[in-house]
């Protein structure tokens, strides 16, 4: 016997700070067709997909079978329909008349009716439309009867369907009176003592279109009809009149219609993506369409289904991604990645460095060259990557970037040597450090960072060496001793802090002698420096988490993953702005600490940041007061008030006992 215990992650944390989060076949969805999407009051997403039912506990896929004795039904014509009745319970029915209920104590669904299959040997598929009504009963429809099936009592009534025609959908009024939309128009009808009868409306018996879905408002007896390829119509029962909205959507085929909230529908379109409404002015406005020059921007817009959850979360069946997810409760981010055969975009994905130059450009340092983004215009310009005509280098990969001087860029990477850029001729030229020393300098193999200060000295560590350079004068200063260097940061205009492979060292700048500083952890290796304003010093360090050193009293307060909610021990990259909230990037996402309350929050792909495996010293504050940070996959870029949401709660579920 096996026992799991798991947190359903998803609910209510997702789509953090990012308008879309996205499920597909990758992420264990049984099919990129979604039909219907269901939400259970556990807390479950279900989905009817092209190749069966899944369900989703915000982290993991569970795909479902239906089983009929031994067999196993697996065709089209059993996957059709997907609905949860007033008391709760979860339904599936198919074309062939073949009803499943979720039986949650053993985590299977069971069939309990199906049609005699002697009565339709010559139809593959006996059922047009199924449907639950208020009343407990599901409705198995086609042109010659109406089959309801009282999910209580388990008893089956024949009704003879007096319409003649194909039902589409069906709304519900009262106790007995429905709308029912068919290929032909739309009805208004009465079910009483097992018989079907049609009552005169000539508003809607004259309204010749084809049905695609209803909504039907009681609150304010407003009916809204969706047809195909003739946009939306209104019934207003209180008026006898019908309104068609100005925008009447007629070249798109209208899917699903659903509340948005008490004011406002939702209408799903196939190829138009979707539409919002208001339910008094019938204004129509697009609402969620796909931007495909963002990479995490809506991304389709032939949508089979949508749901609106509790969260103020939609969910989307949207072919052929799957599913996607929007919530706009929160700002969302700019996603920066390379566009292959694009020379106006990122020039590869993993980016390595940041910086932003005097004149508020961006540049990036990645594996394959050097891309510079102006702010303004929004056009790129690439450096030193294999698609550049001239070649002086077999190697393209930039690990870090320093503007020297106005429009003059830096870059080191795994090359002894220095690049330095030009930005207004954009000619590029190489030289070694060493060239300018007066004694001899063991070359690098590679450059990790380089800094300037307040002095504008420019610092240059590698493996072997840390080097301060006048690049007026191009005096060199070695400073023997600090080795396999990682991080340099200014602590003041007398001593700065160096970070190595091996621990952090405070470097007296004149004398050139350096205090190693005893690091309270087993990892010594450090990925990042951060300095506050009041001289506490952050420091991040691969596999111990995030120390904070007070200079003054030597003391260390330690945060890592067993005593905080920080979600990994590799702190690659600290930024901050005005020191109340400090940044932290990881290969699991962004952490977000708050000094003061000794608070963390993150930041996470199951909270719908796409990219979460950054890398260290890749970021950095720009003057319009965006935050931004390079990882294995891109750039995101986010506004510093941007915060991630405060409290939490989750659901415990024991299962698969």
């Amino acid at each position: 016997m096996k026992k799991w215990l798991f947190l359903l992650l998803l609910f209510p944390l997702t789509c953090v700070a990012q308008t879309y989060q996205y499920l597909g076949v990758e992420d264990g969805l049984s099919n990129r067709r979604v039909y219907y999407i269901q939400k259970d009051n556990v807390g479950y997403m279900w989905f009817l997909t092209h190749e069966g039912i899944d369900r989703y506990n915000g982290k993991e896929f569970k795909r479902y079978k239906l089983m009929d004795g031994d067999k196993e039904l697996n065709s089209l014509l059993n996957l059709n329909w997907l609905y949860i009745d007033p008391e709760g319970t979860l339904w599936e029915i198919g074309k062939k008349g073949k009803i499943f209920r979720y039986d949650r104590i053993h985590d299977t669904f069971e069939l309990v009716y199906k049609l005699p299959i002697e009565d339709f040997k010559d139809l593959p598929a006996p059922i047009t439309f199924s449907w639950i009504d208020h009343n407990n009963h599901i409705w198995l429809c086609n042109e010659e009867t109406i089959f309801l099936y009282n999910t209580r009592t388990e008893e089956v009534t024949h009704v003879k369907n007096c319409l003649s025609e194909a039902i589409n959908d069906i709304e519900q009024i009262d106790e007995s009176h429905y709308f029912i939309g068919t290929e032909m128009g739309i009805h208004h009808a009465q079910l009483k003592n097992n018989t079907l009868q049609l009552l005169p409306c000539d508003k809607l018996d004259n309204v010749n279109i084809q049905v695609n879905d209803l909504h039907f408002d009681p609150k304010i007896r407003k009916l809204f009809i969706g047809a195909f390829q003739r946009g939306v119509m209104v019934y207003d029962m209180n008026t006898k009149t019908i309104t068609q909205p100005e925008v009447s959507l007629k070249d798109v085929s209208i899917s699903r219609i659903k509340p948005l909230n008490a004011k406002e529908l939702l209408i799903a379109t196939d190829g138009g993506g979707i539409y919002k409404m208001n339910v008094d002015t019938y204004q129509t406005v697009p609402f969620i369409v796909a931007d495909y020059n963002s990479y995490n921007g809506m991304n389709g817009n032939s949508i089979n289904d949508i749901y609106i959850d509790d969260e103020e979360r939609i969910w989307m069946a949207n072919y052929p991604i799957g599913i996607t997810i929007q919530n706009n409760r929160y700002p969302s981010y700019k996603w920066i990645k390379h566009s292959v055969g694009n020379k106006q975009s990122l020039i590869n994905d993993q980016v390595n460095s940041i910086i932003e130059d005097s004149e508020g450009d961006l540049w990036y340092g990645t594996n394959n060259g050097i891309s510079l983004q102006d702010s303004k215009t929004g056009k790129w310009r690439s450096f030193l990557s294999t698609f550049e005509n001239v070649q002086n280098s077999k190697n393209h990969i930039f690990t870090t970037l320093c503007e020297v001087s106005p429009g003059i860029i830096w870059a080191g990477g795994y090359f002894s040597g220095l690049y330095q850029i030009d930005k207004r001729t954009s000619k590029t030229t190489y030289f070694t450090p060493a060239s300018y020393a007066h004694e001899s300098i063991r070359p690098d193999k590679y450059i990790c960072d380089i800094r300037k200060d307040s002095r504008g000295y420019v610092w240059s560590g590698g493996y072997y060496n840390l080097k301060r350079i006048n690049v007026q004068t191009k005096d060199i200063r070695l400073y023997h001793g600090l080795h396999s260097v990682t991080a340099i940061i200014e602590k003041d205009d007398k001593s700065m802090w160096i970070g190595t492979a091996t621990g952090l060292f405070l470097l007296d700048i004149e004398s050139g002698k350096y205090e190693r500083i005893q690091l309270p952890v087993e990892s010594t290796y450090v990925y990042s420096l951060y300095q506050t304003q009041k001289g506490a010093l952050y420091i991040g360090t691969s596999g111990s988490g995030v120390l904070i050193y007070d200079p003054q009293t030597k003391l260390f307060t330690h945060y890592y993953t067993g005593n905080c909610a920080m979600i990994s021990n590799n702190i690659y990259t600290i930024l901050s702005d005005e020191d109340n909230e400090i940044l932290l990037s990881t290969e699991n996402g962004l952490t977000s600490f708050y000094p003061k309350q000794k608070t963390f929050y993150n930041w996470t792909k199951e909270m719908g940041l796409m990219t979460t495996h950054f890398n260290a010293l890749s970021g950095t504050l720009r003057r319009n007061n965006n935050f931004i940070f390079g990882s294995s996959d891109g750039a995101i870029e986010f506004n510093k008030d941007m915060k991630l949401p405060r409290t939490y709660s989750s659901k415990m579920i024991f299962s698969d006992f």
